[in-house]
């Protein structure tokens, strides 16, 4: 049976979920079936979303067509036998007329809701594909056609899922943290970006040569609102390829470890390129920069649920493609206090991140993705007081806000492996403002040969908690 997809909307909590699925089964009331004397021995098994916070509960509703709280309709009837046969198939939402619902009391739809007090009925009928002046239809409770009736009792009407899944919000919950695959790609664009790279190359010393290599690396680490660590290795090198012009390119390789619910876990790891022109116009002291990386990364995700009392787990594995640009502007020193010169600086990223489909393998529950794609953009506004205490050694200590512009991110959509149930769970919106601590230690170890210690600390935001990065460098 192929299932309509509906929306679902998890909530923070993870467990109320609204504009949901749920699974209706129904069985015949009496073991032999009368239609023109034949033994039906019929049954019938669907799928229907409701708005949960659309559908009166208290209350009642009757309409000679589809409400606005179903959303979704997909019922199959099957074992009609003999001239009745007609009415065995699957029926849509375009087929539903003639609903009614009745409850006293307020139902909670998170579990079977036939039995509970206060539950009154949830009836319909159905076009049928026989045509002519017969009365016919199918009902939470009969299905007929004149002389031909099938009586059958709704047995089930509780929350839907894949067979076997007996705690569908705890499974739809796992399901969502596949959204973090996404993050993960937009982490590890944005770790070296603003992490070895958080200050233009013309910034750094040239010890009076027009070229230099470099070697970094990079970790960062966030546990307040989600257990991440990411870390990057690279090496690159610039030249002087114009009067006030400095080009430079490297290669480099990142990975993000990340613990997922029930014992499970996110691993991503691959390569990325990364290139950067600075200028200084007019041969001053300001700094205009133009920084580009485009990274490809393998993640790997075993996902971890609720199966029948036991925790399962499903093995799914995709390809993620991340392109980010960055444009700064670093201002000259405007003033000067205890030794300190203060500059100025603005940025704006954009980092365009694309996480391909994938189907999970192994497990009893595994589920398919669709492609997700998403651009992340920021703006970063900041100050510099720098120091140098001698010709070996300079001290920067930064504050930068940031501010991201773009909304929610990719919504997660596909279905669980049978193709039964399909969802389509909203992107998670970025927290929009945070602030950045910085302090940067520059030390000639001889005179061709720069050592740069970073490290920074920010407020709760999409930014790594803390951050840190070393480097190497070494003019020629």
């Amino acid at each position: 049976m192929k299932l309509l997809k509906t929306s679902l909307l998890l909530a923070a909590a993870a467990s109320q979920l609204e504009a949901t699925d749920f699974r209706l089964t129904y069985t015949p009331i009496l073991t032999g079936v009368w239609a023109r004397g034949t033994n039906l021995g019929a049954s019938a098994t669907g799928i229907v979303g409701i708005n949960t916070s659309l559908i009166p509960s208290p209350g009642n509703d009757s309409s000679l067509a589809a409400p606005g709280w179903l959303t979704s309709f997909s019922l199959t009837v099957s074992g009609v036998t003999g001239t009745a046969s007609y009415l065995n198939g699957t029926y849509t939402l375009a087929d539903v007329n003639d609903v009614n619902w009745n409850s006293s009391s307020a139902i909670d739809f998170s579990t079977q809701i036939i039995g509970q007090s206060g539950f009154g009925w949830f009836s319909y009928n159905l076009k049928t594909r026989q045509t002519g002046p017969h009365s016919h239809g199918v009902g939470d409770s009969e299905l007929y056609d004149d002389d031909h009736e099938l009586n059958l009792e709704l047995t089930s009407f509780s929350l839907a899922g894949p067979s076997g899944v007996t705690d569908f919000a705890d499974w739809m919950s796992s399901v969502n943290n596949q959204n973090r695959v996404y993050a993960a790609g937009t982490t590890l664009a944005s770790l070296p970006l603003e992490g070895a790279h958080h200050r233009p190359m013309m910034s750094f010393d040239r010890m009076g040569k027009d070229a230099q290599f470099w070697a970094t690396g990079d970790f960062g680490s966030s546990s307040r609102v989600r257990d991440v660590k990411v870390t990057s290795g690279e090496f690159g090198v610039n030249k002087d390829i114009a009067p006030n012009t400095l080009a430079g390119i490297a290669i480099g390789r990142g990975q993000q470890n990340q613990d997922l619910a029930l014992d499970g876990s996110n691993d991503v790891r691959g390569n990325y390129v990364l290139g950067e022109i600075d200028y200084r116009p007019f041969g001053g002291q300001w700094i205009v920069s133009l920084l580009g990386m485009v990274g490809s990364w393998d993640a790997k995700i075993n996902r971890g649920y609720s199966n029948g009392g036991s925790t399962d787990y499903s093995l799914g594995q995709t390809d993620i493609t991340s392109r980010s640009a960055r444009l700064r502007v670093d201002a000259p020193v405007l003033f000067s206090v205890g030794g300190f010169g203060f500059s100025p600086y603005a940025s704006y990223a954009v980092t365009q991140t694309v996480v391909e489909a994938y189907t999970e393998a192994g497990g009893a529950l595994p589920a398919s993705y669709d492609e997700q794609e998403h651009n992340a953009t920021e703006a970063r506004l900041g100050v510099m007081a720098t120091k140098a205490f001698n010709d070996k050694l300079k001290l920067i200590v930064s504050v930068e806000g940031i501010h991201r512009f773009d909304g929610a991110g990719p919504a997660l959509t596909g279905q669980d492996i049978t193709g039964s149930v399909g969802f389509s769970l909203p992107g998670q919106a970025p927290r929009p403002d945070c602030v950045r601590l910085g302090i940067d230690v520059d030390y000639k170890l001889a005179a061709d040969t720069l050592l740069n210690l970073s490290a920074h600390a920010s407020t709760v935001g999409e930014v790594a908690d803390v951050s840190g990065a070393i480097s190497i460098r070494r003019a020629f």
